[in-house]
């Protein structure tokens, strides 16, 4: 895989599986996209595409990779949640972790961020409407 100018492509299956296995260890996104050489910028981009791909229903490299990350997010969630579940004494380093790794689900203002987020929305909408 190449770009435009010329140069190899950084989207590379080895880049890729290092990205997803830091992410799945819980490595920050920015730390994961820099150790791996590229930038968070790039890995958003990267994501991004992923998105696009999977809402137009193409099977994509950027699809897969996206899907990936997401799996391993899913397993640590599940991991955590089951950890939880299991030691009631012992549960609180499972909770922070989840409370900040996945804020927007697990954080005493989920309710809020929702809400911000539809409102975000809406205001796109007028916009572009």
């Amino acid at each position: 895989m190449t770009n435009l100018g010329g140069r190899p492509s950084k989207f590379t299956p080895e880049r890729r599986a290092a990205i997803v296995d830091d992410i799945s260890k819980y490595v920050p996104y920015e730390i994961a996209a820099q150790a791996n050489g590229i930038s968070e910028r790039r890995l958003y981009d990267w994501l991004e595409l992923g998105r696009k791909d999977l809402e137009d229903d193409i099977d994509s490299d950027f699809s897969r990779f996206l899907q990936d990350i997401k799996e391993a997010e899913k397993k640590k969630i599940i991991n955590n949640a089951k950890y939880i579940e299991d030691k009631e004494e012992k549960w609180q380093a499972s909770g922070w972790l989840l409370e900040r790794r996945h804020w927007k689900h697990f954080s005493n203002n989920a309710p809020l961020v929702e809400l911000n987020r539809r409102l975000d929305e809406l205001e796109k909408g007028k916009k572009d409407g």
